[in-house]
């Protein structure tokens, strides 16, 4: 019976190493398991969440927002002098009511009922409640109401000058600003003259106002009478290149519009590289051109080039003879090509025909 059962363990409980491990690893587990168990039942107590703290915040939250128009008292008032202990009593919420008092210290005014679904923060259920009690006084006009005068009076005196000997200090008490006072010494530095009163009006900074403010008081002085005469038989001459806005209007019939035009166009080009392309300057006439041909020099300046090799569209179509088609043109192909090393080959691409080239040739560069 003994060896029987000696067999039958044998048998039956016998494993081989590897199971044995196995055996080992599962026990192992199931110890921790419970001994896990054990110590959550008997040690480890749930923790609670504290929403107390939260719940106060909550509370303000909604107090603010929340309206009260149940609890509230309706009465007529004017939304622009309504005080916020007043609105609150009504049961509008603290949110609304900073809403409006927000809007007026913003210097706003409620022209309107409507006008309140402006306000930041009022709903549809408060503006319901009290737009039936809304009373805004209406403006009214009164033919016999007295209005006070708040204009400044004129801080300067006028008195009789001389355009062409006035000094600064006199200027500014004639009322001129500090700009137009330097605006006319240098005029007069440059060896601009004051013939007649009505010349003022070819500095940029007199406009009509100022002008008509001052015509009764300019009187131009004996010499500079005699030397208009000399002025006129003299020939002045101009050059296109270096003379600023000022130094065109000695020109017969250039006054500050055409001067301020033929230097905005020179610089939009460059630089003149003839005397003809003042024609192309805004709003000059054939017969204003042929009257200052002859007094106009071209000297020579550098002139300032568009490197088309890295030129963007804004630079390239900016130049008076470079249209969109041109712009577009010279940035495909250099995007195609990489690097434009001549200009011959814009030409022979057909980028650009040799009639446009030989017009911009002047105006752009390579490096």
């Amino acid at each position: 019976m003994k060896s029987f059962w000696s067999k039958f363990v044998k048998e039956y409980f016998n494993f081989s190493k590897r199971e044995r491990n196995g055996i080992l690893v599962l026990c192992i587990i199931l110890f921790v398991i419970i001994g896990l168990r054990i110590y959550v039942n008997n040690y480890a107590k749930p923790k609670t969440l504290d929403f107390s703290k939260y719940e106060t915040e909550i509370d303000e939250f909604l107090s603010y927002s929340l309206p009260d128009l149940e609890n509230g008292v309706r009465y007529n008032f004017d939304p622009n002098l309504i005080s916020k202990e007043e609105l609150l009593f009504m049961g509008l919420s603290r949110k609304t009511v900073d809403g409006i008092i927000a809007y007026r210290e913003k210097a706003y005014k409620f022209w309107k009922t409507e006008d309140l679904m402006k306000v930041y923060g009022i709903t549809d259920e408060e503006y319901n409640a009290i737009k039936d009690y809304v009373q805004i006084e209406k403006k009214t006009y009164s033919y016999n109401k007295s209005y006070k005068n708040f204009d400044k009076q004129p801080d300067y005196e006028l008195f009789s000058f001389d355009p062409n000997t006035v000094s600064y200090s006199d200027l500014l008490k004639l009322g001129f600003t500090n700009k137009q006072a330097n605006n006319i010494i240098n005029y007069r530095n440059k060896g601009g003259d004051f013939f007649e009163a009505e010349d003022m009006l070819k500095l940029y900074t007199i406009d009509e106002q100022c002008f008509n403010r001052i015509k009764p008081y300019i009187q131009i002085g004996d010499n500079i009478q005699g030397k208009e005469i000399n002025f006129k038989n003299e020939e002045i001459k101009i050059y296109i290149n270096s003379a600023d806005a000022l130094e065109f209007q000695k020109l017969k019939g250039i006054g500050p519009y055409y001067s301020k035009n033929i230097v905005t166009y020179r610089e939009k080009l460059g630089g003149f590289i003839s005397k003809e392309q003042i024609q192309e300057v805004k709003d000059f006439s054939p017969e204003l051109y042929e009257s200052i041909e002859a007094q106009l020099v071209l000297d020579i300046r550098p002139i300032k080039k568009i490197n088309i090799n890295k030129a963007d569209y804004k630079e390239l179509i900016s130049h008076p003879y470079i249209n969109k088609e041109i712009t577009l043109n010279i940035l495909n192909y250099r995007e195609f090509k990489g690097e434009i090393t001549s200009f011959d080959e814009l030409i022979k691409q057909k980028a650009l025909s040799q009639e446009v080239f030989d017009r911009i040739s002047n105006y752009i560069c390579l490096e």
